[in-house]
């Protein structure tokens, strides 16, 4: 009975928890973002690199600071050396030999290579960190482009939805007059086919919907199994002056994470100039030991204090290199180089970051004049499409003239759909281009202004 009632138990749980990994997910943009920010595995290995940089600054830094080191040597001396001294048998040595050992080293002067390894350990890790803030923005950047084409996607497939209602009412009506003899076979032939495409288009639709519900669900970490529910509209404003080209220019290059990830970089570089330097010249350590032996034929003596040694010293430790075959010069030179190739990309990546700014302004410019173009377009095409359908049923018109309304009210609806989601995504482009896109998804995010 007992056993009957655990695994009921244990059937309920199994059950609960299936029905909790099924409820539904509501999504918004900043939700969205969020989970990816948790979930994303290149955001959580951009992450890993950074720790890693971090916990390699510490690592260099204990390079400057104070290193103590303990060891104990013991040896037992199976035969040990002897001779003979006034007809007596002589050894040489103990049979047991216990030796520990306490040395501090401490360096003075290095001549800029801890302090030249310190900096070039800080600042890579500063590049790293600005590598993954530009990781993390990318992914969000990414996030709401799955959602527009999830939004997207749902719009196209509702319009291709009512075009079939449309379709099939069509049908019914032409049915209607070519019982009685006003519409002809091969009207009846044309609005047949035309319900057929529709059919077809919306099955097309629909798999465009579920691909990118998946595309979605995969960018942020989730079952493809797990229900979802996308929350959010396109993106209708953002706090950048769209109207000052410059002003966005200067921003990109004030908060574009990859310059700030080259300066760092120049830094770090200025440091491994210093290590380069460092190799031909002196270095002066701090060194203190200490020492106690145990030498006896009995082990279990090593309990007397006595019959330890002890000894402590402390000094200096100077190395002068006086000839490397001219490395260290070697080394210099690779290290200037290294940092004016650096300072080249730098240039680089300014026209770059001033280049992608100017197309995403562009860009968001061409798709307000196509979204300015599209309004008023659908319900133009709506209104046609009535006036088409009111001709042919009082006789003053074809069937083919509503066929001709219906598909342009389709492409109307479309391309208007597709205008407001080009616009929102412009404006994601040009806040990823201008460095400036995590720091407005809060406001903007769901396209409240």
């Amino acid at each position: 009975m007992r056993y009957a009632l655990t695994m009921a138990a244990l059937l309920i749980l199994v059950s609960s928890a299936d029905v909790r990994s099924q409820e539904t997910i509501r999504l918004t943009t900043a939700a969205a973002i969020s989970q990816a920010m948790a979930h994303n595995e290149s955001v959580l290995i951009a992450g890993s690199l950074h720790e890693g940089a971090r916990q390699h600054v510490r690592e260099v830094r204990s390079s400057g600071l104070p290193s103590v080191s303990a060891s104990v040597n013991y040896s037992r001396n199976w035969l040990l050396p002897s001779f003979v001294f006034a007809d007596q048998n002589v050894k040489i040595g103990s049979d047991n030999n216990i030796t520990g050992n306490l040395t501090l080293r401490q360096p003075l002067y290095t001549g800029g290579r801890v302090r030249g390894g310190r900096r070039q350990a800080e600042f890579e890790a500063a590049s790293i960190g600005y590598a993954e803030e530009r990781t993390g923005q990318q992914i969000a950047a990414l996030v709401e482009a799955a959602i527009y084409d999830h939004l997207l996607a749902a719009e196209i497939l509702e319009v291709n939805r009512v075009a079939l209602s449309r379709a099939r009412s069509n049908l019914q009506q032409v049915a209607a007059l070519h019982r009685v003899g006003q519409a002809t076979e091969f009207d009846l032939t044309r609005a047949r086919v035309q319900v057929s495409t529709a059919g077809a288009d919306s099955v097309a639709r629909a798999s465009q919907f579920s691909f990118a519900e998946m595309a979605l669900k995969d960018l942020l970490g989730i079952s493809l199994a797990q229900q979802i529910v996308v929350d959010a509209t396109y993106r209708a404003s953002t706090i950048l002056p769209l109207d000052d080209l410059p002003g966005l220019i200067l921003t990109a290059l004030e908060y574009r994470p990859e310059r700030q990830q080259f300066l760092s970089l120049l830094a770090a570089q200025k440091g491994a100039l210093h290590i380069a330097q460092a190799g031909g010249r002196p270095n002066l350590d701090f060194v203190a030991n200490g020492q106690m032996q145990f030498q006896n034929d009995a082990l279990g003596d090593a309990s007397d204090g006595d019959e330890w040694r002890r000894s402590w010293s402390t000094g200096l430790v100077l190395s002068v290199p006086i000839f490397d075959g001219r490395r260290s010069h070697a080394q210099v030179a690779q290290a200037r180089q290294q940092q004016y190739q650096l300072e080249l990309e730098q240039e680089r990546t300014d026209r770059v970051i001033e280049r992608e700014v100017r197309q995403a302004w562009l860009d968001l410019r061409e798709a307000d004049g196509r979204l300015v173009a599209r309004q008023g377009s659908v319900g133009q095409a709506e209104k046609g499409l009535e006036d088409a359908q009111t001709r042919y049923r009082t006789g003053r018109g074809r069937q083919l003239e509503v066929l001709d309304a219906q598909l342009v009210l389709v492409e109307a609806e479309t391309e208007s759909a597709r205008a407001r989601r080009d616009r929102a995504w412009a404006l994601v482009q040009l806040e990823l281009a201008t460095g400036m896109l995590l720091s407005t998804e809060v406001s903007a995010g769901d396209g409240q202004g």
